[in-house]
């Protein structure tokens, strides 16, 4: 998968919604396909366009024929220590589409209910 680098250029830290904090200054390399997840966000659309976060990386880049992930791979992954919530949330969206929760427990049940439905 291809990465894109978050730049926070304000002095104060920037909340990206559902993640981390990018320090003043600072920046955070995410994955493509979490990018893509959260640029529609208001607070991150304001940000970018009035150029307090920039970014650098193929913003295209993301490889969508990688295939989705199954309800299971995706519900291993709310549990594995290794995986970041955004890479979780966007492998569940690609599962739930708009109806993703925003709430890691919410997703959880979300995708056991999915999981149950024949």
């Amino acid at each position: 998968m291809s990465k894109i680098t978050i730049q926070n250029t304000r002095p104060g830290g920037f909340g990206i919604p559902g993640g981390p904090v990018i320090a003043g200054g600072g920046s955070l390399e995410v994955e493509t396909s979490d990018w893509k997840t959260i640029k529609g966000h208001p607070v991150v659309k304001a940000w970018v366009d009035a150029g307090h976060l920039t970014l650098d990386g193929d913003e295209e880049g993301a490889d969508e024929g990688d295939g989705s992930k199954s309800v299971t791979e995706v519900l291993a992954m709310a549990t594995d220590p290794n995986v970041q919530f955004m890479s979780f949330k966007a492998a569940a969206a690609k599962l739930l589409g708009d109806k993703t929760p925003a709430k890691k427990d919410e997703i959880i049940a979300a995708l056991e209910d999915l999981a149950t439905k024949p």
